[in-house]
């Protein structure tokens, strides 16, 4: 990396090195075959290879500060993109091909779809993210909006060059079943799919930040703005893991208001707790100071977890540590909605907690089987009003 801008070392080293390689790999694959389609007048898989050419351009160059594509996202378009390829190569001679690479184009437009429509919503962190139909909805809209444009382009370009070769029915049964992959799509994220190419543990894996400069500038830059816009539904705001400030000491009471706040945001609507930052928004800093090490301290927060909500809802809780100039961190704690209510565990009872405003509010007897069993939003927001009143005479 001698000699490299300043600029470009910043945003080239933000990425592994096996990715790294992979990627200049797969964009170098992907603009030949981009090119030998176009020298052949065949752009029928420009489809795939231009927009996969551009995006891995766009995690070369600048990385996480446009939009992030997981890698495991760019590693199945490469593989649809192949199997198009291998499908136009070998012809009609294995229709299932041909069948499964319009599967897998649908299935792949349709996650780049719901990554644009994650990209943009996430920019407003104080802003309801979870809405699951608008984001499946849109991302259908902006899949089948590409298949269109594509049909079209296919239909004018084959028509002006008089090409025998192209017929309109095969174009069209090739859209039919990118629609049944991007359908298929959308049900399986509603399954957990999304979490799996988009928060797997292989794409935590290929994107591991050795703690670079890049890497923790660029979280704290995150870090300060969404500080900016206060405690809300979704961000919360906590001064320490397990020290009460007030008397210096060790007090389960913190780590159970750590684990009350994850609760809720996993029964509502997601949301994102900073541990380390001040009700005021100024940084005070984790205490980091009580544990042995860092690590000692990110295997304390995930024992807490593990313990008292439960290893199943892991896979919608992330975090990591954020270091700031004057020697503070801040741990952030992202959680996504999850998909069946979730409990935390004090002793021998258990406790169901949701977001209200900017407080977690705990909902039992009546209050808690209505909001639990009932999906109406009115009859929810009238359960939460309840145990508000039930606290407040308390």
């Amino acid at each position: 990396m001698q000699g490299t801008p300043e600029a470009t070392k910043e945003n080239v080293e933000g990425i592994p090195q096996m990715t790294l390689v992979m990627y200049f790999v797969f964009l170098f694959l992907a603009i030949g075959i981009t090119i030998n389609d176009i020298y052949l007048g065949r752009i029928d898989q420009l489809i795939l290879s231009i927009p996969t050419s551009v995006m891995l351009a766009v995690a070369l160059v600048t990385d996480r500060k446009v939009a992030h594509v997981p890698p495991v996202i760019v590693i199945m378009m490469m593989a649809a993109l192949i199997l198009v390829f291998v499908a136009n190569e070998l012809k009609t001679a294995f229709v299932f091909l041909e069948i499964l690479s319009s599967i897998l184009t649908g299935v792949c437009l349709m996650l780049l779809g719901q990554i644009l429509v994650y990209t943009m919503l996430h920019s407003s962190p104080e802003k309801e993210q979870d809405n699951k139909l608008f984001i499946y909805t849109a991302g259908f809209c902006i899949a089948m909006t590409v298949l269109l444009i594509m049909f079209l382009a296919q239909s004018f370009y084959y028509h002006g060059r008089d090409y025998a070769g192209f017929e309109i029915w095969t174009m069209t049964i090739y859209v039919f079943f990118a629609m049944i992959g991007a359908m298929v799509t959308a049900a399986l994220s509603e399954m957990g799919l999304d979490r799996l190419v988009i928060n797997s543990g292989l794409n935590r894996r290929m994107e591991v930040y050795s703690g670079g400069h890049f890497s923790n500038d660029y979280a704290r830059d995150e870090v300060e703005k969404i500080i900016m816009s206060g405690e809300s539904e979704k961000l919360e705001f906590k001064s320490t893991i397990t020290t009460n400030i007030q008397t210096g000491e060790n007090d389960k009471r913190m780590e159970k208001a750590v684990l009350k706040t994850l609760v809720a945001f996993l029964n509502t609507s997601g949301g994102t707790l900073l541990i380390g930052v001040s009700d005021d928004g100024s940084i005070y800093g984790v205490d980091e100071a009580e544990f042995d090490s860092r690590d000692k301290m990110n295997l304390h927060l995930t024992h807490m977890i593990s313990s008292k909500i439960g290893d199943e809802f892991l896979p919608y809780i992330t975090f990591r540590v954020v270091d700031f100039d004057d020697g503070k961190a801040v741990v952030r704690i992202d959680c996504s909605k999850s998909k069946k209510p979730v409990f935390l565990k004090d002793g021998k009872t258990e406790e169901f907690y949701v977001r209200s405003g900017p407080s977690s509010v705990m909902l039992s007897g009546s209050n808690l089987v209505n909001y639990v069993t009932n999906k109406s939003v009115k009859t929810r927001q009238s359960a939460l009003r309840s145990a508000i009143e039930d606290m407040k005479e308390n």
